[in-house]
């Protein structure tokens, strides 16, 4: 079915993949629904694109090795860097900040610092705030040189945005970055339990839980504010195409 044409069937299938991911095995997940899904990227229309995003969130859990990390990626960093939709730029940095714990090691370190970077510098406001908390929640899987080197001055970067929202996500994601430099400088014998995650092999389901609800208290009415006020703006739908954390 999700080789269909039909716009309408498609989406129905997407928004209602919930009520039966659990019953689809790895192999036809990766074999004969994902190649599938995947063409919903590239759609013309924003809503398929939306929520072809937001199944990922319970697609990655099945996804092989190519697929999450070279085949889906691909997809991410092309919709973050060239979707016109602003919403959907920020629900694929959300997205990527909750299967975090799903890539490989060198999936992380190659992607993460770099997508979240670019995040701050979008021209929607909301996308910004995603790429602070994109950091945030995924913290433990920065070295303390990374912390410093390129994490912290893009953050700082960020105090001056002109949306306070932004500013503020920014100055409460410094303040938890800088706590565990400090940690490490007081006590340096702490510093492989603050790296532990860094190389770690992909964790199941739950492991960024915190992402939820930082995302959920520190964004929903900035998001909702946004899409509300301007509502087909950034491609012209007619629709407003809502984050996930709304």
């Amino acid at each position: 079915m999700f080789s269909s044409t039909d716009r309408a069937m498609r989406i129905r299938l997407l928004q209602q993949m919930e009520q039966f991911i659990q019953y689809l095995n790895e192999a036809a997940v990766n074999s004969q629904i994902f190649p599938h899904v995947v063409h919903g990227f590239t759609d013309t229309n924003p809503a398929i694109r939306e929520q072809t995003v937001k199944s990922m969130l319970l697609l990655a859990p099945k996804l092989n090795e190519t697929n999450l990390n070279q085949e889906l990626m691909r997809h991410f960093a092309r919709l973050q860097a060239r979707d016109e939709q602003g919403p959907i730029r920020c629900n694929t940095t959300v997205c990527l900040g909750k299967i975090a714990s799903y890539l490989n090691a060198g999936t992380r370190q190659r992607v993460l610092i770099s997508a979240f970077s670019r995040a701050t510098k979008d021209p929607f406001p909301a996308s910004r705030s995603a790429g602070v908390l994109g950091f945030a929640a995924t913290h433990n899987y920065y070295s303390i040189t990374e912390i410093a080197a390129r994490i912290l001055p893009t953050l700082c970067a960020i105090t001056v945005d002109p949306d306070k929202s932004v500013r503020d996500q920014a100055f409460k994601a410094i303040k938890s970055f800088l706590s565990k430099l400090e940690t490490v400088s007081e006590d340096p014998t702490k510093l492989a339990d603050i790296e532990k995650d860094v190389a770690s092999c992909a964790q199941p389901a739950g492991a960024s839980s915190g992402w939820a609800g930082w995302a959920v208290t520190g964004m929903s009415s900035l998001t909702s504010k946004l899409i509300r006020n301007a509502p087909g703006t950034e491609g012209g739908s007619r629709r407003p195409i809502s984050p996930f954390f709304i």
